[in-house]
């Protein structure tokens, strides 16, 4: 993308020229139709740029809350429902952790409680730990919940049949985890029973952060014969062990689902008493029900969030948004060349203007990432380890690589899991356009852009193999524990690591850290990881994520947990009008 473009962009955003000047001259100028049709949606008529970056969304006054039979949430979700905890295969994922309920839990503020354990402890290594059960916790069929349940929960998530993710990282340090994995025995010798409601978990190693993995939503409490009985799909009735039970699920591309208080839950109830949801896939319809007021909520898109925040925009009363610990990002395929070489990866981040891209094409809504690890998590901070937009040194540096500049260089080709064809490009699919122009530009590669619906990672993995020359995809990730070792699986290498990224020292450093229990030192190690990866550019382009939907004015208590608002549900309520 030429100065031209960026001069025009600029003028366009503060509202110099109108919408058609902006379109000849982006037409005489050769600007990309994602690029301009972004632009288009993002600006809505007669508006220029904001004054300064918005501001999330303040918290909303209280209400008086309206009667229990009118606690009731009405809520579309675009993907299909699958409660189960180990999977978390869907957008559900952070409401699991309050349909289901681990040995502890995250709220607000990062802040790890009670859970199914009322007390913790730990010996002086921190090899051993041991969690105290609630004596009062029951399954939502009211049968108890016992320290068996806790062991078995755990060797189900430690068996491949369980369809787990992230056992590697979370279940590892557990004496026998490698036995169970590799399905040469069905039990962890490391979890003892001590009675009906304590549980000691023994580890082959120092664990400082045991506490939080204990409280991932992917821990969460089941029912044996729940499972077992259910086959491959118990989840469609399951027993839960949260604030909520789920009282019906209908399948389908229209399934519905209704989440109820369950009443054996044996902490602070849920406010809501109901919870009703429905899969509505074409984004339209959601817009159409909630104006109708049908819906109490709706995620808000990028687009959207670009008129909503201006004090006139759609919907600007009922906008709740904030910033979360999350990252969405444009990332190489790194297993295989051309971007197993570091210079090259350098070469392209730095050819990329990521806050041209956030402004024009994502509404603002997620932020050029400076590092890995946010603020908010501990060792987390806001120096710039990304590679900065910089053309010169992008041109440099792939001079210097071993291809030694753009004539011969493979053909790039992104990947985007969207439909493809003559269907209108996504929010996605519009920024792996605008990236594939800039790399164009900037660098003088050839880039092609594929759009098409992969059913899992590993398909998208398989092509990107398949793919004559290099590969670039886009993921995300989020924040399961408040930790900065959550970042571990897209850093270090094995099987959890996405982009096959393979770096000895980066690896020597997260085993380190992951035995280090001085926070200082611990600290240092992961800055110090989040700084060679982040600098030997492991992402293209990675945005800081945020969380933005729309709600009905009496609907109070909105707040954000572990990026979702799912996660904090239980503290939603219905005010009075």
């Amino acid at each position: 993308m030429n100065r031209e473009h960026q001069r025009l962009i600029q003028q366009f955003v503060l509202g110099t020229i109108d919408r058609r000047s902006f379109i000849k001259r982006a037409a005489a100028l050769g600007l990309a139709a994602p690029m301009v049709g972004s632009l288009l949606l993002s600006t809505p008529r007669g508006a220029g740029a904001q004054d300064a970056a918005p501001q999330p969304s303040a918290p909303r006054p209280d209400g008086t809350p309206a009667p229990d039979d009118q606690q009731i949430l009405r809520l579309a979700v675009s993907g299909p429902f699958r409660m189960d905890p180990p999977a978390n295969t869907t957008g559900l994922w952070a409401l699991q952790s309050l349909v289901f309920q681990g040995l502890a839990r995250v709220e607000a503020g990062n802040e790890i409680v009670p859970g199914v354990a009322d007390t913790w402890e730990a010996n002086a290594d921190l090899t051993s730990w041991t969690f105290k059960l609630n004596p009062n916790a029951k399954f939502s069929d009211g049968s108890p919940i016992t320290a068996e349940d806790v062991k078995w929960t755990w060797e189900w998530f430690s068996r491949p049949a369980s369809a787990s993710v992230g056992s590697e990282r979370i279940a590892n340090t557990i004496v026998g985890y490698d036995a169970v994995r590799a399905e040469t025995a069905e039990t962890l010798e490391g979890i003892v029973v001590v009675d009906p409601q304590t549980v000691t978990f023994n580890l082959s190693v120092t664990d400082p952060v045991f506490l939080a993995k204990a409280s991932s939503y992917n821990t969460a409490v089941l029912k044996r014969d729940n499972v077992e009985s259910g086959g491959a799909e118990w989840w469609r009735s399951p027993v839960t062990s949260g604030f909520f039970k789920v009282t019906e699920y209908t399948p389908g591309d229209t399934g519905t689902m209704t989440l109820e208080r369950n009443e054996y839950w044996w902490r602070d109830p849920a406010k809501l008493s109901r919870l009703e949801f429905q899969l509505i896939a074409d984004t339209q319809t959601q817009q159409v029900m909630y104006d109708n007021n049908e819906l109490d909520s709706i995620a808000c898109s990028p687009a959207e969030f670009a008129q909503a925040i201006k004090p006139d925009g759609d919907r600007n009363a009922d906008l709740f948004w904030a910033p979360v610990d999350a990252t969405w990002y444009f990332g190489f395929f790194i297993e295989k060349a051309p971007f197993d070489d570091e210079e090259v990866r350098q070469a392209f981040a730095h050819a990329v203007d990521r806050q041209l891209l956030s402004s024009a094409v994502l509404g603002g809504l997620y932020p050029p990432q400076t590092r890995i690890l946010p603020p908010t998590i501990p060792c987390g901070g806001t120096e710039m380890f990304q590679p900065e937009y910089d053309v010169e040194k992008a041109k440099q540096l792939l001079s210097e690589s071993s291809y030694g500049g753009p004539d011969g260089f493979p053909k790039t080709t992104i990947l985007v899991s969207e439909p493809g064809g003559a269907t209108a490009p996504g929010i996605w699919g519009r920024m792996a356009q605008a990236i594939q122009q800039q790399l164009s530009e900037n660098l003088g590669v050839e880039v092609e852009v594929v759009r098409k619906v992969y059913g899992s990672l590993a398909e998208q993995q398989q092509e990107a193999r398949a793919i004559d020359g290099g590969v670039i995809f886009r993921l995300s990730f989020g924040v399961p524990i408040p930790d900065p070792s959550y970042m571990v699986g897209i850093v270090k290498s094995g099987p959890t690591n996405a982009a096959g990224f393979n770096n000895p020292e980066i690896d020597a450093l997260v085993d380190q850290a992951a035995i280090e229990t001085d926070e200082t030192k611990r600290c240092e190690l992961f800055t110090q990881i989040d700084q060679m990866a982040s600098e030997g550019a492991i992402f293209l382009a990675p945005f800081r994520g945020s969380a933005a939907s729309f709600f009905k004015p009496n609907v109070r208590g909105i707040a954000i947990n572990m990026g979702s608002f799912e996660a904090i549900v239980h503290k939603l309520y219905i005010a009075t009008e």
